[in-house]
């Protein structure tokens, strides 16, 4: 139907763990099946841009849900398998031919039995070539990434030439109303009016205003359907469990106070381009005063009133078998604490997905933990950094979120807090 009504994209923005990636192969195996057909009019490959730590699980998805050869022929434009799609000879990170084999394929009619997985970066760098390439449809996973229209990979969506476009997020608004301005306008350009136009409307965001946007985005106007879908666990996954939130307040040991204290009078006495960085400091001494140099595991979960808390919460949740996902911001002490919970807990490995993991052992991860629901071994944990880990994975053998500390944006939080609470979850 939205094909058929020449709609340019759909945004969905289901909740987290709603089963948008599911959906979404769906449409895309009817696609394929459509484009088999001789009078089909749109006979081009499919694009897929998601996050890197989202490349394998992606794939992996495909191959679970979709039968015989899944989407076709796979080309993998990330990683160590990028160089192989290059030009010989070419110079620099563009290639002035781009895919030889895709240009084969379309003067023999075939270029629908390919499909491209990518992330933004790569779509930055290959923008030239990758926009002379005419797709049958563009799938950006987690969209939000690209929420600054200035910013190289967002353009670089701008660029791209497909003939239905589809922006997957559970959280289109991060920042500002301007997010879902950008967002839309990458899926269905215009449809929002210009980006002046929506700040002086949306910018400053109430009831009325907030309103009369959801129903231009997320309602059908007479005949035509509407432009984006948002629903949400309260009303179709309300089998789930209800989720809880506890805060776990605990006064600062005094060398914990007296660095922490230290910390802000260095911000206020520091200049304006030192804020910042004071800023994290700041927040990596609420975490931990540091002077780590041959302390013992209780000592420093001593010098540090969350640490504190947080040992006192695992002990509770291993008393229960349960797991846990617990994010760190900072890599130093995501490692320092793995290794201080192996050893207090008995542990015989706790594995950490952060920004240096790489890809294929991303998802070697998220298999072993999620074996648990197969074959419950007990208590576990796995250590995530916000950003790299935040979105997409499904961690629904954990039964428990702990942020240490936690995350600036409480969009971003609440996108954490998903990977354990959504479709799939042991009720």
């Amino acid at each position: 139907m939205l094909t058929e009504r020449r709609i340019p994209g759909i945004l969905n923005a289901d909740e987290q763990g709603l089963g948008k990636t599911l959906q979404t192969i769906a449409f895309l195996t009817w696609l394929k099946e459509h484009m088999k057909q001789p009078g089909a009019a749109n006979r081009g490959p499919m694009l897929i841009v998601a996050p890197t730590s989202l490349l394998r699980n992606r794939e992996q998805e495909v191959e679970s849900h979709v039968e015989g050869r899944g989407f076709g022929t796979l080309v993998r434009l990330y990683g160590s398998t990028l160089g192989s799609q290059k030009k010989r000879d070419a110079q620099g990170t563009e290639t002035q031919s781009g895919l030889p084999q895709l240009e084969e394929a379309f003067e023999d009619w075939r270029a629908h039995r390919y499909w491209l997985l990518t992330t933004y970066t790569t779509l930055a760098n290959h923008q030239h070539s990758l926009g002379r390439v005419p797709f049958s449809a563009m799938v950006m996973d987690e969209i939000q990434n690209i929420k600054n229209c200035n910013t190289l990979a967002s353009k670089a969506v701008e660029a791209m030439n497909a003939d239905f476009r589809i922006g997957l997020t559970g959280t289109p608004i991060e920042n500002a109303t301007i997010d879902l301005w950008t967002i839309m306008e990458r899926i269905a350009p215009g449809c929002l009016g210009s980006g002046m136009e929506f700040r002086e409307r949306y910018a400053a965001p109430d009831a009325e205003n907030m309103a009369e946007l959801h129903a231009r985005v997320f309602k059908p106007r007479g005949t035509t359907p509407p432009l984006g879908l948002r629903r949400l666990k309260d009303e179709v996954a309300r089998e789930l469990p209800l989720k809880r939130r506890y805060l776990h307040p605990r006064l600062m040991p005094k060398v914990q106070a007296d660095a922490y204290d230290l910390a802000q009078l260095k911000l206020a006495n520091g200049g304006p381009g030192a804020a910042l960085k004071m800023l994290h400091h700041i927040r990596s001494v609420s975490v931990h005063p540091g002077d780590t140099a041959g302390t013992a595991p209780d000592q420093f979960v001593a010098k540090s009133a969350r640490l504190d808390a947080v040992i006192d919460i695992l002990r509770r949740i291993k008393a229960a078998d349960e797991r846990v996902l617990v994010f760190i911001e900072h890599r130093e002490m995501q490692f320092r604490f793995a290794e201080i919970v192996r050893h207090m807990f008995g542990l015989e490995r706790i594995d950490v997905i952060n920004g240096d993991t790489p890809i294929p052992r991303r998802q070697e991860i998220v298999n072993r933990f999620q074996k648990h629901l197969k074959s419950d071994a007990g208590f576990d944990m796995l250590i995530l950094g916000p950003k790299a880990a935040g979105t997409g994975l499904t961690l629904t053998a954990a039964t428990h979120v702990i942020h240490l500390p936690r995350w600036w944006n409480p969009a971003v939080e609440e996108q954490c807090n998903d990977r354990a609470h959504r479709i799939g979850h042991p009720c």
